[in-house]
């Protein structure tokens, strides 16, 4: 029944993963990012569904390890440039990323090789783990399997934290630059990225108690289900998901005004060899608000901070330190301050529903308009709406 079981988990993955893969490659002009996710999903289908493979081709089975450790070797590194390229303020091309990544998944395949090049004695040794003592050949793959075992376990840890990283940086930038960040913000990364930690890690238990001879079926079952699951969601928002600045991509100039978004430290001194002194941002302050306040421009759902720099005639990088250092707040909070005053002047007039405030007052959803007006006011609208007594659907 188990192995029925995970036939069929597996049979399912790898159907999904031959229908979503074409529709991914078929984007790869509009952002490379869908060939990393593609190669994910690609790479963690083979690797999982290699025991259904060997339940058709027994043979494959001492071949085994040659795919699965590279396979997982690879999968880190897909992952952290598909979130990266989703992340990039510009066009991100593969050639932007540093050979160093690629050292792992070399050794890897060379690995592989020398396991496939390996006389198959040595490998029946190896993978039935005999009980009695193992030839220098087979405990030296032995040593090295468990090696990258190991490798693999750390080098996902350091791009998963390297992901998280990114993604609340990324966080970070939109709300310098942007005053509405729908279906940018990309939270369900951030489950997605959870949930791979755990798969990994049970994977990674998996892979020890298999390399043992002590292999758990219940264990393997529920790993390869994840998978399924984890593969399901993957291809779902990867399909939907455009990279975070699609269509608003940065030049030069405006990369500047999120150059100081690292540490504290960082920005500090950034800011002070900008050449803007206390008097020019004092008047910079003060254009931003005349203007903001006498063309209500934050009414615009789709107004940025380059926008705003061109209405004031300032560089968007003078205008993101002001609006830091002067004004107290990143971009995307100040702009939504006055969206929220306005908003709380339409409530209290008893004329709109709902959904008809938060787009007059510049939101573009109704759901980002909930977070924002519970973030400033500690009340929902229609909590504010009750407390003063004037609000009807």
């Amino acid at each position: 029944m188990q192995t029925d079981f995970a036939n069929y988990v597996l049979a399912g993955s790898l159907g999904l993963v031959s229908l979503v893969v074409p529709m991914l490659m078929a984007r790869r002009e509009v952002s490379q990012a869908y060939v990393m996710l593609a190669l994910f999903l690609i790479f963690t289908s083979v690797a999982n569904a290699l025991p259904m493979f060997i339940q058709a081709f027994p043979s494959l089975e001492l071949y085994s390890l040659a795919i699965v450790i590279p396979s997982y070797i690879c999968l880190p590194l897909w992952l952290w440039l598909y979130v990266k390229a989703l992340c990039s303020p510009t066009l991100w091309h593969i050639k932007q990323n540093r050979n160093l990544h690629y050292v792992l998944p070399v050794l890897s395949l060379l690995y592989a090789l020398a396991l496939l090049c390996t006389p198959s004695p040595y490998l029946v040794e190896l993978m039935q783990g005999q009980k009695q003592p193992l030839s220098q050949t087979t405990e030296l793959l032995a040593m090295f399997t468990f090696a990258f075992m190991l490798i693999w376990l750390m080098q996902s840890s350091i791009y998963i934290y390297l992901i998280i990283k990114r993604l609340l940086a990324y966080r970070r930038e939109l709300k310098q630059l942007f005053a509405s960040n729908d279906q940018r913000e990309m939270s369900w990364l951030f489950f997605i990225i959870s949930a791979i930690s755990v798969a990994w890690l049970l994977a990674f238990c998996t892979l020890l108690l298999s390399f043992s001879g002590e292999a758990n079926n219940a264990l393997t079952n529920s790993l390869l289900l994840a998978y399924y699951a984890l593969l399901w969601l993957m291809s779902f928002w990867g399909l939907r998901q455009k990279p975070g600045f699609s269509e608003r991509y940065l030049q030069h100039e405006d990369l500047d005004a999120i150059a100081a978004l690292t540490t504290a430290e960082d920005t500090v001194a950034k800011y002070n060899r900008s050449g803007l002194d206390d008097a020019r941002s004092a008047k910079i302050a003060e254009k931003i608000e005349q203007a903001m306040k006498a063309k209500s421009l934050y009414l615009n759902p789709d107004l940025s901070l380059k926008l705003l720099a061109a209405e004031v005639a300032e560089k968007p990088n003078y205008v993101s330190q002001v609006l830091n250092q002067k004004l107290n707040s990143a971009f995307f909070d100040y702009v939504n301050s006055y969206r929220i005053e306005h908003s709380k002047q339409l409530i209290k007039q008893n004329k709109l529903a709902i959904l008809d405030v938060a787009l007059e007052s510049g939101f573009n959803a109704k759901s980002s308009f909930y977070k924002a007006f519970k973030m400033k006011t500690g009340l929902t609208p229609k909590q504010f709406a009750t407390n003063n007594a004037v609000f009807g659907e």
